[in-house]
């Protein structure tokens, strides 16, 4: 069985450091996000080779203890939020933040350098140096550091994703943003993972000592991982990618108050209706608040203020049901009867076929063809 394990184990490393490569110099898919995604990875080889690596010294360097090899786990919460963030474009957002996790896990790792440096300089190392609690105790701290910032980038990046979410719902009209199942996936393929990790800590930390389960189900979700998930993801562009950039209204902003002083929400509804029906901004497929603000002239807030309030919907539930009515009329049109689906979603401002078919499912319960004219 254990022959079973390290077989399974070596493969999985290999796997990880090839995909880790592709990853960071891929051309195909060449991105931040690929390129973090593919460190994260090899933070995992790392890990596994520290963890599993069959010897303890390579010709007189001890490789079996404290800070032989580098010490990696402080990078795996900070890259992955890095990832998360680059893919919903909120960077700049948390900047301060990675960057501070950034230099103080380089540290870190950086003991290891010292080490070797130390050891071709005088054949000793750290340990001939400092006491066995010493480097015991900074070795379990940045352990437990690690953990309990992983609980709290993976909250972050909930919470993020799901601000990220009702951004698009109420500035964009693009339902193919909020396709994003893949990064659910992403982020919750780590619970099994922390869960091991925590419950090993606390066995560390209750006096336990040796191999245990809880680090064999780590690498066993670690291997999932390393297969599946982390090429899905590599596979995805970033969410803001191709997609126009909102500009806060500055020149709408400060008479925001005087037009809700001026209209009640039932005459501003009326007016960006009767806008809508008129000049069919809906057929821009690219149609952002923003855009509907500039060309009527309204603050982009008293619209969704208006929408969200009046309708009880979101911008962007709002903008497809007026595009969905548009195809309903072109799918019922005999002179439209040689039209295929996907070119009268176009027509009717959708972007994609999927877009046409979640917002037909939403607003009607049924899919376009149930409509097509025979």
């Amino acid at each position: 069985m254990e022959s079973v394990i390290n077989t399974i184990v070596w493969a999985a490393i290999l796997q990880g450091l090839l995909l880790g490569l592709l990853y960071i110099f891929s051309k195909r898919h060449r991105s931040l996000a690929n390129k973090l995604l593919g460190f994260f990875l090899l933070c995992f080889v790392m890990e596994a080779l520290t963890m599993w690596i069959p010897y303890n010294y390579v010709a007189d360097y001890s490789i079996g203890q404290y800070f032989d090899l580098p010490e990696v786990k402080l990078f795996f919460p900070v890259l992955f939020l890095h990832y998360v963030l680059e893919k919903i474009g909120k960077t700049k957002k948390f900047i301060r933040f990675l960057v501070f996790h950034y230099i103080l896990a380089t540290m870190i790792s950086f003991l290891t350098v010292i080490n070797l440096i130390i050891f071709l300089a005088t054949g000793n190392s750290l340990h001939d140096y400092f006491s066995w609690d010493t480097i015991s105790t900074t070795f379990m701290t940045n352990q437990y550091y690690a953990f309990f910032l992983t609980i709290v980038v993976f909250v972050i990046a909930v919470v993020e994703v799901l601000h990220y979410k009702d951004e698009i719902k109420n500035q964009y009209s693009d339902l193919g943003m909020l396709q994003i199942r893949w990064l659910w996936q992403f982020i919750f393929s780590l619970t099994p993972i922390i869960a091991m990790w925590g419950l090993e800590l606390l066995r560390i930390a209750l006096g336990g000592s040796g191999m245990s389960p809880f680090v064999l189900w780590t690498w066993a979700f670690i291997i999932l991982f390393i297969y599946f998930v982390s090429f899905i993801a590599f596979q995805q562009k970033n969410l803001f990618d191709g997609a126009p950039q909102l500009i806060i209204d500055k020149e709408f902003s400060s008479v925001e108050n005087q037009d809700q002083n001026k209209k009640d929400l039932t005459s501003m509804r009326a007016t960006i209706e009767d806008g809508m029906n008129l000049n069919k901004y809906y057929l821009d497929q690219d149609l952002t608040l923003y855009d509907l603000s500039k060309e009527m002239g309204i603050s982009s807030r008293a619209i969704s203020n208006c929408i969200n309030k009046e309708l009880g919907i979101n911008f962007n539930e709002w903008v497809n049901n007026y595009r969905v009515d548009a195809a309903l009329k072109l799918l019922e049109d005999p002179d439209k009867i040689n039209f295929s689906i996907e070119g009268i979603g176009e027509d009717s401002g959708f972007k994609s076929r999927s877009a046409m078919y979640a917002a037909f499912k939403k607003k009607t319960g049924f899919s376009p063809g149930h409509y097509r004219r025979s």
